[in-house]
């Protein structure tokens, strides 16, 4: 097998090759990102990328890649389109350990204001609460720190890029609505708020219609209109668990 296709061909590599695969590609990402650090500049992301590596060291997604590979990606992305603030990218790199890891924000190796970002970007369900009323707090939230809103761009665009592959079709569709109906439309407002920011936002809100878009041909999605569903029905949407509720909601599949 050609080099080249071992590095893309997954499904036919062997757990060897994957794992030698995916240690290559986290350890370039990680001494990229030490490499940002030397400037003396990036504090909080200096501390971010060793004990990100360890709160994840054990956990992988859905594919099988270890878990570092996706704050890993978000910093570099970042990187990317030039936003090089140490609080972003030590916020991208911690953003899942409290959530996934059990993890204390209190008890995360950064400064305050660090850690106030990754609690924005941490979702926390209430007692009581609905799935949408969950949303809705946690994208309030969202719009009082703006590397936290930021980090969600970030995130769902990553998420997006390989969920045709790696997910379930009511995962596809939940983060679809949710994409299409909360954080597009608070990316505008995002990028009419913090318009130094203003190319990145109109990048990611681009990308993200553009994942939206070709997930929502692949599970047959009717995004194409223009209000968003009522509450009733985008609780019983957002609520979903497994491929055989979508079955209960037939007015979201487009017909032919």
């Amino acid at each position: 097998m050609d080099s080249r296709d071992t590095r893309h061909d997954l499904v036919r590599m062997t757990r060897e090759e994957k794992v030698a695969y995916y240690t290559e590609r986290s350890n370039k990402m990680f001494t990229f990102l030490r490499g940002v650090c030397s400037d003396g500049k990036h504090p909080n992301t200096a501390r971010a990328l060793g004990y990100a590596r360890d709160r994840h060291k054990t956990s992988t997604r859905k594919s099988g890649e270890p878990y570092i590979i996706h704050p890993l990606s978000l910093a570099c992305d970042a990187v990317g389109m030039n936003l090089n603030e140490d609080i972003l990218l030590a916020m991208l790199l911690l953003h899942d350990v409290p959530e996934d890891e059990g993890t204390l924000v209190m008890d995360l190796p950064v400064d305050k204001e660090t850690r106030r970002a990754v609690e924005c970007m941490t979702i926390r369900k209430m007692p009581g609460e609905t799935k949408l009323v969950t949303k809705r707090r946690y994208y309030e939230n969202l719009s009082t720190n703006h590397y936290a809103a930021l980090g969600k761009g970030f995130d769902r665009r990553h998420n997006l890029s390989t969920m045709a592959r790696d997910m379930p079709k009511v995962s596809i569709v939940k983060n679809c609505f949710e994409t299409w109906f909360f954080l597009i439309p608070f990316l505008k407002d995002l990028r009419a708020r913090w318009p130094e920011y203003s190319n990145q936002v109109h990048t990611l809100r681009t990308d993200l219609t553009g994942y939206v878009n070709a997930l929502s041909a692949v599970v047959s999605i009717d995004l194409s209109y223009k209000k968003a569903p009522n509450d009733e029905l985008m609780n019983r949407i957002l609520s979903a668990k497994v491929d055989e509720d979508l079955k209960k909601i037939p007015e979201i599949f487009i017909t032919t």
